[in-house]
Order: structure tokens, then sequence, then C-alpha cells
């Protein structure tokens, strides 16, 4: 019997109003509207951005729109005595590309808080692509963002408030690189999502980016604004106040910005701050495959546990030991016969070597079903790196990066297997990924909790003599003889470790910082 997967909650508004007045006084301000301005807010909601916008230049023209019928009513009752705010009910990804409307329609001022990770249906989906060729069209407000921006206006003004996960996150390296070679980026501020009243987002905060559509002179340094003492320190900046040990301010070359591998915004902290020697001069992605794994489509039915033992397995049934295979290389079409369970490593911290606690159904008929094409939600990817000798790491970061040897096992897409281009490089990998330094270099890539292909492949890696990856070698390999007796590492080899790797990939003057 298959076990239905669980469905996904399809909410394709994903409304979050922004009824701060701390936000919308600093997204006014910065939007500096005017009499003259035509003003688009195109996710209107129930009309608190357009609040502040009245507020502060009475008489500008304002086109409200809005696709929820709920907030639609409200906002018609609301303005319906304002001549100069026209409420419409539409798609804000339609306007422009409706034959109603003429092509050339744009706005001299856009200001919105747009929906963040509304659901989208596989067929609208597929029309985003086409229309916006480059763009990552999953995130809704990524999508609106850059529709507005082509219906701005030259040296039109744009404030949106977003997740700040948009400054860094791989799938929107074209939208930053549209925005950093076509405007002019005033100020970003960023801040917790706590300080957005009723939402907490775990995985990113939020922030305001302010903008001109004209590309920047080539010295145009962007305003930065973080580490908010509180709220009302939107207020403060909206208002012009001195803000003396309220928030950190930085000033960062936009052209600078652009030259970045994936355009990305975000800095290091001070904290995880490296300073590497001019040998790291490659990435992982140079001297390694770094690959997803393969998915069933619906683990539930197909993967087996070994015990109830194992953590968050209370759904799934204990395999059945006189089914596992011990086959170490089985066909890619499947194992014939009843011993058709292989062992699969899936996600979760562990450091050097894992025990095999769940096992998958690797039957032809189990293995035509992973394969088949159209809706199915399997994912048979990379297969050429099954049941290859590599390297796992777990997809969702804990504090500190983990990687275990793969041991020919197949691996689950919760893991990123790492397959060295050159086989004697497969330890000295395996240290390096379980150092506090190869956290902290993927840290400054990517601060939130994935370890993505595209993350991992960009770290920073230094080619080892032969004598240094001898000195790995051998710290690598007491570590794991200490994890398979033991279960876990000493304190002493994972220091032992870490400074071998410090001192190979750091400058020695700075080796105390590496470390």
């Amino acid at each position: 019997m298959v076990i239905p997967r669980p469905q996904r909650y399809k909410d394709t508004l994903q409304a979050h109003y922004t009824d701060s007045p701390d936000i919308v006084s600093y997204m006014v301000s910065r939007l500096k509207p005017t009499e003259a301005d035509s003003i688009w807010e195109p996710c209107a909601g129930i009309g608190d951005l357009i609040d502040g916008i009245i507020r502060l230049s009475p008489n500008s023209q304002i086109r409200a729109s809005e696709l929820d019928l709920q907030a639609l009513t409200t906002l018609r009752e609301k303005y319906k005595g304002f001549q100069n705010i026209m409420v419409v009910h539409e798609d804000v990804l339609e306007l422009g590309h409706s034959p109603l409307f003429e092509p050339e329609i744009q706005f001299s001022r856009i200001i919105a808080n747009p929906p963040y990770g509304a659901y989208q249906s596989h067929q609208k989906r597929t029309v985003l692509k086409k229309q916006y060729p480059g763009l990552y069209v999953r995130d809704t407000y990524g999508v609106i963002l850059y529709h507005c921006f082509r219906l701005l206006c030259g040296a039109g003004r744009l404030v949106f408030i977003i997740p700040d996960t948009f400054l860094w996150l791989h799938r929107h390296d074209f939208l930053r690189r549209t925005l950093l070679n076509e405007s002019t980026i005033e100020e970003i501020v960023l801040f917790p999502s706590k300080f957005f009243p009723g939402i907490s987002f775990g995985y990113s905060g939020l922030c305001i980016i302010s903008l001109i559509k004209r590309p920047a002179h080539g010295t145009h340094r962007i305003r930065i604004i973080e580490n908010l003492a509180n709220e009302n320190v939107l207020m403060e900046l909206a208002l012009g106040y001195e803000l003396k040990n309220r928030c950190l301010i930085t000033n960062v070359s936009q052209t600078e910005i652009l030259s970045r591998p994936c355009a990305e915004f975000v800095k290091p902290s001070q904290d995880d701050e490296v300073t590497l020697s001019s040998r790291a001069n490659l990435t992982l992605g140079d001297m390694a495959d770094v690959r997803t794994g393969f998915y069933s489509g619906n683990d539930r039915h197909w993967v087996r546990r070994v015990n109830a033992d194992v953590s968050r397995s209370k759904s799934f049934e204990d395999v059945e030991v006189d089914k596992i295979s011990d086959l170490t290389a089985p066909s890619l079409h499947g194992i014939d016969g009843p011993n058709c369970f292989i062992p699969i490593l899936r996600g979760g911290a562990a450091r050097f070597v894992k025990q095999t606690q769940w096992y998958v159904n690797w039957s032809p008929y189990a293995v035509s079903e992973y394969r088949t094409p159209g809706k199915n939600p399997a994912r048979f990817q990379n297969s050429q790196y099954y049941f290859s000798q590599g390297i796992g790491v777990p997809m969702v970061a804990s504090t500190r990066l983990t990687a275990v040897l793969l041991e020919c096992r197949l691996f689950d897409q919760s893991i990123v297997g790492i397959f060295p281009k050159n086989e004697q490089h497969l330890m000295y990998f395996l240290g390096f990924l379980n150092t506090e330094l190869a956290t902290k270099l993927l840290r400054q890539i990517n601060p939130t909790a994935n370890n993505s292909a595209n993350y991992l492949k960009r770290m920073s890696i230094v080619n080892p003599t032969h004598s240094e990856l001898k000195q790995c070698n051998n710290s690598v390999s007491k570590a794991i003889k200490e994890s398979q007796e033991y279960g876990d590492v000493s304190k002493a080899t994972l220091n032992e470790i870490e400074d071998i790797y410090c001192k190979i990939w750091c400058n020695s003057e700075d080796f105390q910082t590496c470390a």
C-alpha cells in the first residue's frame, strides 16, 4: 500500500500586511513621493503603504493593485472618497502584459510589500519562465520585484521590503545582477523579521531596498544599515536623526559587489572573517564533482529504517533483515529477487563516518517508478555517482559543517555528494569539511541553514603538497578510527585536524584569526 505524501499548503497569496508605523514611515521616506508622481502599489493589501504616502503627499496619483477579493473590498471602501487613488482588481504580473494596456505603461514611483513564497502552479511557472528567462520564478517576491522594476520609468524610485535571503542566495543571481547593472541602489536596511508585526521567519530576516532606475556611477557606494537596536530605528532613519550606537552603517561599492562571483551583497561578520593565503586559489568545484542526490518520491513507502531508535523515523517501517542486499554495486536498473533493499545515506549531522540507518527498495519495479518521467516527484538525478566512494554533507546545516564517507552507499537529496576528481584527495576533503574553518568559509558564502551544492562548490580550496596530504590523511584516519570505535571523535583529534588545515589555508601571520 502506497502511503500518500503530505500535500504542501498551497497559499497563492501568502500576504503579510505592513501595519508597522516604523516600517511604513521608513519606506515612504525613501520613496520621496510628490504630487507630480504616478505611484504604483502592486500588492496593496489593506492600504498601509498607501496611507503612508498620502500622509506625506496627499494628492499623489496612486494605482493600488490587489488580487485578494476580501482585501480589495476593504481598499475600495477605504478610498472611495479619494479621486487620486484608483483601486484595481488585478494580478500584478499581468499589468504590462495584457493587451488591454499600452505596452509602455510605466510609473515614476513603485512601493511594495510583496507576498513571500506564495504557491504558483506548474502551469504558471512555465509561463513565467518564458516571460522572464534567467529569473528564479518560484519566489513570488523576486518575480514581482523584477516585473515592477521593468515598469519603473527612467530615474524613477522603487522601495521594496523582501526577505534578506535575496541578497545572497544563488538562485537570485540574475535578479541581483539586473538591479546592480541597471539601477543605483541607494540604501539597504536589514532587520529581524520580528520587527514586522505578526511574523517571524526562522530562515531569514527582512530587508528594505531603495533604488533609482539609472545605472550607478563607478564610484557609487550603497549605504547598508544593519544591527538595528530595535524597530524604532526605522522611524528615526525616516526622520533623518543622527544615529549613534543604534545601528551599524557601512558603505559598499556597487561595482565591487557586482564583481563578486554571484554578485552577493552580504559581507562576512567580524567573528567569521577568515584571511586566506594566496594558495587558496581554487574552489571545491574545481577539484571535485559536487552533486545532489536521489529522491524516491515517497520515502514513507519506499524507504525503511533499521529500527525504532532511528531519529525522526516514527512513520517508517523497519527493514526486514532477510531482504537486505549484499551487493556493493547494484545495477542502476534494480536488483532481481527478494534481497532488494540497499543502504541509503540520509540527512543528519555526523562526523567522518556514519552507520547505515536507512534502506531503500531497489527492485526493478521500484527503480522504474523512480525513473518515471512527468508528474512523478521522484528524482533519479546524478545517477552516475550512485554507489561511488565519496563524501556526504547534510543539506540542512547544523551549528557546524559535518561530513561523512559515503562508503559506496546511495545518497538522497538531503545529502550533497562530493566526489574528488583525484581519488587521493578523498581523506583530505573529508577532514577539511569537518573543520570549523570550513564552516566559516561556507557561512561567508551563504549564512542561511542551507548547504546546497551551489554554495559548497564555491568554497576556497588549497591544492596540498605531498607532505601536507600525508599529514592530513594520518589525522583523518585517526578520526575515522575513533568514530568507528567510540561513536565520536576526541576533542584532541579535532583540534589537531583544525590546526593542520588552518596552517595550510591561512597566512602564517594570520593563523590565529583563521583558527
